[in-house]
């Protein structure tokens, strides 16, 4: 008897011992399966200088840009109004994206965001000169498709070219927008705008029921640019990045506005009277065509945005 049941013994072991390689080789292939789904890899044909370039990375972003609040008043306004380009500001913030395929990701910033405008002019009657700044902070989320450029052939090399495009939304935080103007001489001869929910009216201040400008700004981006791969995770990206809003940034409503010393809400419109920007509407802009009816102001930036990300 114990001739037949040694062999039976160990046929059951090596059963047993077959079904328990099945169940590691079966759990190993599920492990790395879950695991290639959070970073895939291209492997290089010596085995070195791997680098992920499917699945889930974050990191830092900053920007410096020349923001406008584009108006077509403005623009067309004459030697009193002259809104400048060149008025550098700064954002900073997170991003963190998904690359579904070597050359197709999508993602999200959250970013600390400056805008703004900054006017000068002169008035050809009283010969005083205009000095105006906008200043907008909002808190800006940008929803952006990403596409790279990838040569099957080397998988591995270093850079890449960049494209994106995509919807953003962004509250406004605060703001103010200030205007003085000085004599010939350099004197200020006065100052009026508004600071959040404070007026100054050439000196008359008093608190506004609302806002000058809308809570929300809707716009789009769209940026190319490139990347470099520092080290296997991480990668550095410099864009060329423009962000256009569409809608509205100022507050076209009626206000109510109570001066300090006087209890009685008055009527306010921040922009009647306007067709551009601080200047007031005369005959002869109304004799030029020009209409009493503000047109839309809309956020508008270009500039460079650096970005340091690592996969994981």
């Amino acid at each position: 008897m114990k001739f037949y049941t040694l062999p039976l013994r160990i046929g059951n072991n090596c059963f047993k011992s077959k079904l328990m390689m099945k169940k590691y080789l079966y759990s190993f292939l599920l492990l790395l399966t879950c695991s290639t789904t959070f970073a895939q890899y291209e492997y290089s044909s010596v085995g070195k200088n791997d680098a992920p370039v499917v699945g889930l990375n974050w990191g830092l972003v900053g920007g410096g840009f020349t923001a406008m609040l584009n108006n077509r008043d403005d623009l067309r306004a004459d030697g009193r109004l002259d809104p400048q380009f060149m008025n550098f500001s700064w954002t900073a913030g997170a991003e963190c994206m998904y690359w579904f395929q070597p050359t197709f990701g999508f993602g999200g910033q959250l970013l600390y965001w400056n805008a703004g405008a900054k006017y000068t002019g002169l008035d050809t009657n009283t010969k005083y000169k205009l000095s105006a700044t906008a200043k907008h902070t909002y808190l800006k989320l940008p929803l952006m498709f990403y596409f790279k450029s990838y040569n099957r052939y080397y998988p591995n090399r270093r850079t890449r070219l960049n494209v994106c495009f995509g919807p953003y939304i962004a509250l406004l935080s605060n703001f103010s927008d200030i205007a003085t103007l000085k004599d010939e001489a350099g004197i200020e001869v006065a100052k009026y705008g508004v600071d959040g929910d404070r007026l100054n009216n050439n000196g008359t201040m008093g608190k506004i029921n609302g806002k000058v400008f809308n809570p929300i700004d809707l716009g789009f981006v769209f940026g190319i640019g490139g990347e470099a791969r520092l080290w296997k995770r991480t990668v550095v990206s410099l864009l060329l990045r423009s962000d256009v809003g569409i809608s509205n940034v100022e507050n076209t409503k009626g206000l109510k506005i109570t001066y300090d010393g006087n209890p009685t809400p008055q009527d306010l419109n921040y922009w009647e009277g306007y067709y551009a920007k601080f200047i007031s509407l005369t005959p002869e802009d109304k004799a030029a065509g020009y209409g009493e009816n503000r047109r839309a102001t809309k956020n508008f930036s270009i500039g460079a945005f650096l970005t340091i990300k690592k996969y994981f």
